[in-house]
């Protein structure tokens, strides 16, 4: 969907079905023919489970040298909120948690409409932490993705509130909000007349239409504003002292 985004709003693609659909066979046959690395595209449609176990010990110890080698202190060290990033897109999870984790947030996959058992888990993560929590949601601009956020709030904030949370949890709109598709060009379409969630909305924006790039800058630039950056510092140097002792024990 991101391809077809670009292709729309800077090749004057045409945004139909039928051009998304033609658009999906052509990349198949791309990558069939490599063409395109199959790599390049990520498609997060299969899950697996796997047993677990070694070669022998060397390989056990090698991954022990591997983990210590990749140590960090924990970045939530000293931070006045726990900052979560709710995705609607699930397919845009990677790309939010390849920013996100280097400031200490936690990224979820919304999954549209979560269900009750998902909602009550949340809250009970989020009753459970001493400090505070944040959650930047970024959705859809359309009277669905509206509803999730205040959806999802109302019935996080009660569960969490009748779990013992000192502090109801926080949620902000990250993503797609309406001076994001100004400043970012974003392609506009008309409310699907099957959406009849809230009131109607003339233009309406997919958040697969930013490009990777434009979704970075909007998830730094929020997140900067929650963060205690020299916080995140000083947990980052403690990092180095502590695995520079694992390593030597080891």
């Amino acid at each position: 969907r991101q391809v077809f985004y670009v292709l729309v709003g800077r090749h004057g693609y045409d945004k139909t079905e039928r051009a998304y659909a033609r658009l999906l066979e052509t990349l198949n046959r791309a990558r069939r023919a490599r063409l395109i690395p199959m790599w390049m595209i990520r498609d997060d449609g299969g899950g697996s489970q796997h047993p677990g176990g070694w070669e022998s010990p060397a390989e056990f110890w090698s991954a022990i040298e591997s983990t210590a080698h990749s140590y960090t202190h924990t970045s939530t060290a000293g931070q006045p909120v726990a900052v979560e990033i709710w995705v609607e897109a699930a397919g845009m999870l990677p790309q939010v948690g390849a920013v996100a984790t280097g400031y200490g947030a936690s990224v979820y996959s919304s999954g549209g409409f979560d269900s009750v058992t998902v909602k009550h888990a949340a809250a009970e993560r989020m009753a459970g932490r001493a400090v505070p929590t944040v959650v930047l949601h970024l959705g859809d601009h359309d009277p669905s993705g509206n509803s999730i956020v205040d959806s999802a709030a109302e019935d996080v904030v009660a569960f969490a509130q009748e779990l013992g949370a000192q502090v109801p949890p926080e949620f902000v709109r990250l993503g797609v909000t309406e001076d994001q598709a100004r400043r970012y060009r974003l392609q506009s379409a008309p409310q699907k007349e099957t959406d009849r969630r809230g009131e109607h909305m003339a233009h309406t924006y997919q958040a697969e239409a930013m490009t990777p790039n434009q979704l970075a800058a909007e998830v730094r630039a929020t997140l900067e504003r929650y963060v205690d950056l020299d916080a995140l510092a000083d947990a980052r140097r403690r990092g180095d002292i502590e695995r520079a002792e694992v390593l030597r024990r080891l």
